[in-house]
């Protein structure tokens, strides 16, 4: 009797083996993690570059304008410049701004870009004649926009900035 319950006993049968699929909820919150952040970091990249396309725009001009022996170089590069500062500063706080007060904040925002001649060649130059302003410092100047437009996309707001400020600084109304 022994011998026959015996018989009628199985082998012992081992379960299946754990499937990686489907996953558990934990890998489901790491993947939907790694998704967001290489999707919030393709934007960025994408946002950098579009922010970074005025300043290209206006480099390509600004080095059409070196290899150009036009009379009007320093015209043709202030408004180059002017026209990327309103792409990257508030235009409602750009667009109003006079000459000196344009050149202050081209002096703030690249301060350690300009030397004093330069900012004083880009104030003043407008209305003087081409032909006084020699050939090295022309190349400097345009050298040091250059550089200005290079670094412009990165400034990420104006300066504290009142368009009053130099003209209070000089004894102006």
């Amino acid at each position: 009797q022994q011998t026959q319950l015996l018989e009628q006993l199985r082998d012992i049968h081992l379960p299946d083996g754990v499937s990686w699929w489907p996953l558990a909820i934990g890998w489901w919150i790491v993947i939907a993690i790694l998704i967001t952040v290489i999707v919030l970091l393709i934007a960025k990249a994408i946002l950098k570059k579009r922010r970074q396309r005025f300043a290209r725009y206006a480099l390509r001009e600004l080095n059409e304008v070196k290899h150009n022996a036009n009379a009007d170089w320093l015209m043709q590069a202030h408004h180059i410049m002017r026209r990327a500062s309103l792409c990257y500063f508030p235009k409602s706080q750009v667009a109003v701004m006079d000459n000196k007060d344009w050149v202050a904040l081209v002096s703030q925002t690249g301060s350690d870009i300009w030397t004093q001649q330069s900012l004083q060649l880009l104030e003043e130059g407008v209305y003087r004649s081409p032909d006084t302003i020699d050939a090295s410092h022309q190349q400097q100047f345009l050298s040091e926009a250059s550089l200005w437009l290079e670094q412009l996309p990165d400034i990420k707001q104006l300066p504290a900035f009142k368009p009053t400020q130099l003209n209070a600084e000089q004894g102006g109304p």
